[in-house]
């Protein structure tokens, strides 16, 4: 019998401060990646990075996340975040040079998480549950903080697959404001 899947994937989009470390330390921790990790390894990773994430919210101007717990939904779901990693997607053909926010000229990134899961599991199940929000909540910081939070109790045994990426890589390259508002962003929702 084959194995069915659940996805979970969350994007979050943040202004850039001038100051600020989160770019650095995430693209830091994504550069000291090792190629093979552990479960354990996989989980301080998460935990980290959740952590890393809650603490810069009030940053976030945008974001979106899902949770599908049908089969042929969470394959095709995960590899299109994948996918995201290699083709550069959002990716700028020139730098976007530094901001100018006296005039209100604001540079963004993008930091993606997709996890495709056991159907079933105890972690997708738990997934499933702490996904499970009133309509009315959904693109509101308090739940992104609730559901990154919930992100510590998931066991790595049960993740079949996992993607992380940080857009851009370097703050010359942030995006702008234009760029958000074309098509392949409109996913992204604004947080309240």
């Amino acid at each position: 019998m084959a194995m069915s899947h659940s996805v979970f994937a969350m994007e979050l989009c943040f202004r850039i401060e001038p100051g600020s470390p989160l770019q650095g330390h995430l693209r830091e921790a994504l550069y000291k990646l090792p190629a093979a990790m552990s479960a354990r390894e996989k989980w301080e990773y998460y935990r980290w990075v959740s952590e890393m994430l809650v603490n810069h919210l009030s940053f976030a101007d945008a974001g979106c996340w899902d949770f599908w717990d049908t089969d042929s939904k969470a394959q095709s779901d995960f590899k299109m975040w994948c996918d995201g990693l290699f083709t550069e997607e959002g990716g700028r053909k020139t730098p976007s040079g530094p901001p100018a926010p006296f005039r209100g000229d604001v540079r963004y990134m993008t930091f993606t998480v997709a996890l495709l899961l056991q159907y079933g599991s105890y972690t997708e199940r738990g997934m499933s549950r702490l996904c499970n929000i009133a309509e009315a909540n959904l693109w509101q910081r308090a739940t992104f903080a609730h559901i990154l939070r919930g992100i510590r109790s998931i066991s790595f045994a049960s993740v079949k697959g996992d993607v992380v990426y940080l857009l851009p890589r370097d703050a010359d390259w942030g995006l702008t404001a234009e760029d958000l508002r074309q098509p392949k962003f409109e996913y992204l929702r604004p947080l309240s």
